[in-house]
């Protein structure tokens, strides 16, 4: 690839991501009692939005791989589409995770109640390895 695509927004959104996944899992090893008052919600919340951000850089930086690598017009890509020819190049390893990220992804910024939120939260967590893949592998086709 002639071009190189500019991955700092990539890393600092893994970055932020990773952080606040950290201080989630932090307040959920903490017992119930020596929790503060919604610390848990203010945690869940910042993965989700970290989560949301972080797929929304991802599935745009698959988009201008393929059109910088193969010449695909990825704007006529259905998101399923993407992410299959992002599977195909070896982008990225699981199909059907991404698929799921952009449910939840599409899920949480239609509806917002309590029910979405630890359904959307539970995906958030699954995705911190295959945003970790997926920017090493990019790192590495650069």
């Amino acid at each position: 690839m002639e071009n190189k695509l500019d991955l700092s927004a990539l890393r600092k959104a893994k970055e932020a991501y990773s952080n606040a996944l950290s201080f989630a899992y932090y307040v959920e090893a903490k017992p119930l009692e020596e929790r503060v008052f919604y610390e848990f919600e203010s945690a869940r919340a910042a993965v989700i939005q970290h989560f949301e951000f972080s797929y929304e850089l991802c599935w745009k930086m698959m988009k201008r791989f393929l059109e910088m690598d193969v010449g695909t017009e990825a704007d006529v890509l259905t998101r399923k589409d993407l992410f299959r020819l992002s599977a195909e190049k070896r982008l990225i390893a699981d199909f059907d995770h991404w698929v799921a990220y952009h449910q939840a992804r599409n899920r949480i910024s239609h509806v917002y109640d309590e029910d979405t939120a630890s359904e959307v939260y539970e995906t958030a967590k699954q995705f911190s390895d295959d945003l970790k893949a997926f920017v090493d592998t990019m790192e590495q086709r650069q």
